[in-house]
């Protein structure tokens, strides 16, 4: 982690583009483009500099007209750590209108940022599309510009492209010329006024299939030849989300088209460029023989989760990143209510408990954790707060507003924020406002602890003479961070709780270190943070969580109410404020448990041991204990679907026989052998086939693995196949499987996810580890730009158990830096020191526990 961020990287304010006339020339063969572009600017201040973003870019000439002047600079230079290109001018540019014009060239990248190519097989031939992905700071690698959200400008977008080939911008064209030269020339109508992240471009072969919403928006999803009947699904989606969104923001979708595309190589998910929506080909495209129901789900959600963007994130921009979490913690919030209301029978609400809320609780338990409001300066900073935090924490804050000032005050305080803003940058406190102005609640004083924070709180509760007594602390998942915490934040927390005789919920708004409430009788249990709406963690006194063993065995409280009691109870023994014994028993209350949710918090805690025993003489008996536990389940589920399940019935079936078959279960893997070959293989059923197959599989299978992979043209599928080869336990073909996940045959875009899946395996990690620093240059050739991927190949080794690793880690990264991710390292190193601490303080409890199962 060498060298300190530069602080100073904004550009100045004193001259605002208004407008770019930007062309494009396309050389697919040649992978490289060139560009002219004029931007209309309007300069307050005397000055003879003019400086803006450029990187990667060969500047061929600039100048600007200033009346009817054309002015040459006298000096070009580029600041590569800010990424800037400044020009200087002999004579003082006067404030007023000018008009700045670039001649350059460039490369498309093979980066998957800027604007770079994307290659896929069609007809056994590789062909090569040309696309861009620009968030957070990348436009600036396409086209010279003022790449910070708060510029908003109207882009007015001109391609040169081979005239067999298409083209799709953020609007629809309204020209097209032929060339002799066998060019066409598309000119797209002007852009809503909108920032340079937004912006993008397409060009390639593609088909596409189309539909209008009720107001008459024409929605449609391209994918490349071949691929347009998998686009069905998601076209569905987007036309009843886009109505659906309309209604509940009360304002239109401002643009006549919607298009979405899916793309061969993509770094993210998707991205919510305003029109022009682009996608991982996983994240978009759904096949009726070949999709999970847990991918066809997420296709739903990461669709929801675009299409809210155009609102929230393009309508309404955040003023600088710090409030990114404006545009990601809110589209993560409003994609569960688009979700729900278009498929209720998929109860996401209950989903978001065990999948958002829970992911944030985990990663906001740290010390290295951040604020949803984070200072960030160097450009290289942003790709790593596109995270858990930004997302998960910031949905979960505001679900838990919601619930707060009632859901209809939230959506007209939305709506109400949404047209004052409109085609504006804001920050934070706006939002708040229009909360505050239509509920007429304190939001202001209650969120800026929420988002100007970091953690959050433990809520310890008792219970005696007639009153509950509460305090707080802030929560870490380290009992070696607690130790050394300084932290004396008090959490204004809105908490509810529900008790045994009452249909209703309590309301109690908590905002000192301790309290005391009266009640009017007691009952026999209490469940507090009722439904799990609030963003902190409950810790029951030994009689009050005694009490709820029978309800939670009865299942008298409901499956979120479930899910939150073990999560809490796991979270505070694996922080070593609680006993090992006393959670390893309450786990017998859910023997009879049959709710997705609650079984992926139970085989959450079961992973976690089998980490911290791997490799130990109990790791057998660990084993034995997690098939007792899940021994009634699987013969519930069983092998073949029901008729009439539920949507988490499925779910259910297909997460509890892959723990199964991690923990040994034999009928698992006598099934998964008998079906491998299987045609027609129920394609929710194939990750756990797959997964046990490997498990024990040899050189053999490693091969037949590779060759499925390889084969494979159905993006969902490759993942599947990948994936499953991280199962392997034996380390010498683990090696291979990684040298495999390195070659050509993986996409860039793939690796970081197989890679991910082997480091975070007991059996691989050490694997993972020694090969990562062999190969780190070969990593950081690929992904040095920073972004979303390079923290996935640091994040997985948090699973250490012996702190020897997290010395080595930080002495590693120390000489080989990680370009946006050092606080990735910073918390591995902390969860690894957290995992041994854990397992020195309660070793002798852990084995005298688990000698009744060897």
């Amino acid at each position: 982690m060498k060298g300190k961020p530069s602080k100073n990287i904004r550009l100045s304010k004193d001259i605002t583009p208004s407008k770019y006339d930007v062309s494009f020339r396309v050389d697919l063969d040649a992978h490289a483009f060139s560009g002219e572009e004029t931007i209309y600017l309007q300069n307050k201040k005397t000055t003879k500099k003019i400086t803006l973003h450029s990187l990667d870019l060969n500047i061929e000439s600039s100048y600007i007209v200033h009346g009817k002047d054309k002015v040459f600079p006298i000096k070009t230079s580029y600041d590569k750590k800010r990424e800037t290109v400044t020009l200087e001018f002999k004579e003082n540019i006067k404030p007023g209108k000018i008009k700045l014009v670039f001649l350059w060239r460039g490369v498309l990248s093979d980066t998957l940022r800027g604007f770079y190519k994307s290659t896929y097989l069609h007809d056994g031939k590789e062909k090569t599309m040309a696309t861009t992905q620009f968030e957070s700071t990348d436009a600036r690698r396409a086209f010279p510009c003022f790449d910070e959200p708060d510029f908003k400008a109207v882009f007015n977008i001109k391609m040169a492209l081979p005239k067999d080939k298409h083209a799709i911008s953020n609007t629809l064209p309204i020209s097209t010329s032929h060339h002799s030269d066998g060019y066409q020339v598309i000119e797209f109508s002007p852009t809503p006024k909108m920032s340079t992240y937004l912006v993008a471009f397409i060009i390639g072969d593609f088909e596409y299939i189309k539909r209008k919403t009720k107001r008459g928006v024409e929605v449609r999803v391209f994918t490349t030849p071949g691929k347009k009947n998998q686009a069905k699904f998601a076209l569905d989606v987007a036309v009843r989300c886009l109505d659906f969104y309309e209604k509940y923001f009360e304002i239109n979708y401002p643009l006549p088209n919607l298009d979405m595309i899916a793309i061969p190589d993509f770094e993210a998910g998707a991205m919510e460029n305003w029109g022009a929506i682009t996608y991982r080909e996983s994240a978009l495209l759904v096949d009726g023989e070949n999709t999970a129901l847990s991918n066809k789900q997420w296709v739903a959600i990461v669709i929801c989760h675009e299409l809210a963007h155009q609102w929230f994130g393009n309508l309404v921009t955040m003023e600088w990143w710090t409030d990114l979490w404006l545009n990601e913690g809110f589209a993560s919030y409003i994609e569960y209510l688009a979700a729900d209301h278009l498929f209720p029978e998929w109860k996401m609400w209950e989903q978001f408990v065990a999948l958002d809320l829970s992911t944030a609780l985990s990663l906001d338990s740290l010390e290295n954790t951040h604020p949803i409001e984070v200072d960030v300066h160097d450009p290289k900073e942003i790709g790593e707060i596109f995270d858990a935090i930004s997302y998960q924490k910031g949905a979960s804050v505001i679900r838990m507003l919601a619930e707060y000032i009632g859901y209809e005050n939230f959506r007209k305080g939305l709506a109400y924020y949404l047209k004052k803003h409109s085609y504006k940058n804001t920050s934070t406190i706006h939002l708040w406002e229009a909360f505050e102005k239509v509920s007429k609640k304190p939001v202001k004083k209650m969120m800026h602890t929420w988002t100007h924070k970091a953690g959050h709180p433990l809520v310890s509760v008792d219970l005696n003479k007639g009153k509950f007594l509460l305090s707080q602390r802030r929560f870490y998942s380290s009992m070696l961070s607690a130790k050394k915490s300084k932290d004396t934040t008090v959490w204004p927390v809105p908490m509810t709780y529900m008790a045994e005789n009452e249909n209703k919920r309590h309301s109690v708004f908590f905002d000192k270190k301790n309290m005391s409430i009266d009640i009017s009788h007691e009952d026999k249990w209490y469940k507090w943070n009722a439904d799990e709406t609030g963003v902190y963690r409950v810790d029951y006194s030994p009689t009050l969580l005694e009490k709820l063993f029978i309800p939670v065995k009865d299942k008298k409280i409901t499956k979120e109410d479930r899910h939150g009691i073990l999560r809490d109870i796991s979270a505070t023994t694996f922080s070593s404020t609680g006993k090992v014994k006393d959670m390893l028993e309450f786990l017998h209350a859910y023997k009879k448990e049959d709710e997705y949710i609650v079984w992926s918090q139970i085989i959450s805690i079961l992973l976690k041991m089998d980490n911290i025993l791997h490799g130990t003489k109990y790791h057998s008996a660990l084993h034995n204990y997690a098939r007792e536990i899940l021994e009634d389940i699987v013969k519930k589920v069983g092998f073949k679907k029901k008729n009439s399940e539920s949507h988490s019935q499925v779910l259910l079936r297909s997460l509890v026989l892959g723990a199964g078959a991690r923990f040994g279960m034999k009928d698992i893997a006598s099934f998964a052998n008998k079906n491998i070959n299987k045609k027609g293989l129920d394609p929710d059923m194939r990750g756990v086939v797959y997964g046990s197959v490997v498990r024990d599989g040899n050189n053999k299978t490693l091969n037949n693995f590779i060759q499925m992979y390889k084969a494979e043209s159905f993006h969902e599928e490759k993942n599947r196949i990948g994936g499953a080869m991280a199962h392997f336990r034996d380390e010498k073909i683990l090696e291979k499987v990684l040298d495999f996940v390195f070659s050509d045959a993986v996409r860039p875009q793939d690796k970081p996810m197989i890679f991910y899946r082997i480091a975070s395996s007991p059996y691989g990690r050490k694997v993972a580890w020694v090969y990562l620093k062999k190969n780190w240059k070969k990593v950081i050739d690929i992904y040095s730009s920073g972004g979303h991927m390079l923290v996935r190949f640091v994040s997985p080794f948090s699973s250490f158990i012996d702190d020897k690793y997290a010395k080595e880690i930080k002495e590693f990264f120390k000489k080989n830096p990680a370009p946006g991710a050092k606080r990735t390292i910073m918390q591995s190193v902390e969860a690894i020191e957290a995992n041994a601490a854990f397992y020195k303080a309660n070793k002798k409890e852990i084995e005298n526990f688990f000698k009744r199962y060897i």
